[in-house]
């Protein structure tokens, strides 16, 4: 009876868990198809550089991605580009609303005008497309970017040349060497050789064999020549030492530089101890890397104090700050040091 029973069930069960597995596949299945494809093309003045890992970014250009994806239904999506921390939620950098075509790829383009001054060096973008009006939730589609975002005025591999020189030489502005010639970029430039070309070091081989197997006639030619100029050169001294010696004229005397730091000093003074970050930017023509270190430093040193007011600074002489801001170098119990 009961090995009956066995025959009878042992069918069904296998049968029952076959129809399992093709739901199952089925129901996969569906959810890999309702994945947009995406592309994404990066562009903009604030590109630097694309290589086969990295983009390299321009700190103050502006930069846009275009998204290319196929909805699989008729409805609003939102396309943001991120800042990505895998530990961290961060807040997208920039959104977009689309109206979604399920028959039809979806082209949205998202640009990021100039960096914050905290977001610099190496760091991952995240384009993400969410359904619906929100962020909220997990993204239907998510893409990492690896990025590298750089000054233009720095030397990030630090062999001599600008980043934005590299660019213009075509050179890496993270390889100091990039042909691997042993030769930096920066030497091969003031040498007048090319630095993309790695047979650079033979060609210069070449020509110095070249140059010792002018031989013996070469070299007397040379000395030869020396000989005259060493002798020219007696006689003018011999001349110029019989020549009555002439007073030396009034040496004026020159005000020594102004220091960087002074001259923001004197800036502010003039502005009744208080400018916007960016009129210190315009004022002295540097760069705004250059204003925002040399002001960090000043402020560790005690001698201004830097207020946030919207997306501007308000840079103020110690004491010159506004009755109804609170100094950040008071304690708390409102006394200066």
């Amino acid at each position: 009876m009961v090995s009956a029973l066995s025959r009878v069930a042992l069918p069904s069960l296998l049968v029952g868990l076959l129809v399992c597995l093709v739901v199952s596949s089925g129901i996969a299945a569906s959810s890999v198809v309702a994945q947009p494809d995406l592309q994404i093309e990066q562009h903009g003045s604030g590109v630097a550089l694309e290589d086969e890992s990295t983009t390299y970014l321009w700190q103050y250009n502006s930069y846009s991605v275009t998204v290319s994806f196929a909805a699989a239904s008729n409805e609003t999506h939102t396309v943001c580009l991120s800042q990505y921390d895998e530990d961290t939620v961060e807040q997208p950098l920039v959104c977009q609303w689309t109206a979604a075509a399920d028959d039809a790829p979806t082209n949205v383009t998202l640009t990021q005008s100039e960096w914050p001054e905290e977001v610099t060096g190496e760091e991952t973008l995240a384009v993400e497309i969410y359904t619906g009006r929100n962020t909220n939730g997990e993204p239907v589609e998510q893409v990492l970017l690896p990025v590298h975002i750089i000054e233009k005025d720095s030397d990030l591999d630090g062999n001599g040349l600008t980043n934005e020189r590299e660019i213009q030489l075509g050179t890496h502005p993270a390889r100091a060497d990039t042909d691997r010639d042993g030769l930096t970029d920066g030497v091969e430039v003031m040498l007048n050789t090319d630095p993309q070309d790695a047979a650079t070091p033979y060609r210069i081989a070449i020509v110095t064999l070249g140059s010792l197997s002018a031989g013996v006639f070469g070299f007397l030619l040379v000395a030869g020549r020396l000989m005259r100029m060493v002798q020219a050169l007696g006689i003018s001294t011999r001349q110029e030492t019989n020549e009555e010696i002439v007073d030396a004229p009034d040496q004026r005397t020159l005000d020594p530089p102004v220091r960087d730091g002074e001259r923001v000093r004197r800036l502010l003074s003039a502005h009744d101890g208080r400018l916007k970050q960016s009129q210190i930017v315009d004022a002295t023509e540097w760069s705004k890397s250059k204003v925002s270190r040399l002001l960090s430093s000043m402020e560790d040193d005690g001698d201004i104090t830097r207020i946030r007011l919207g997306r501007e600074n308000l840079v103020c002489l110690r004491g010159h700050e506004p009755p109804d801001v609170s100094p950040s170098w008071e304690d708390s119990d409102g006394a200066s040091p």
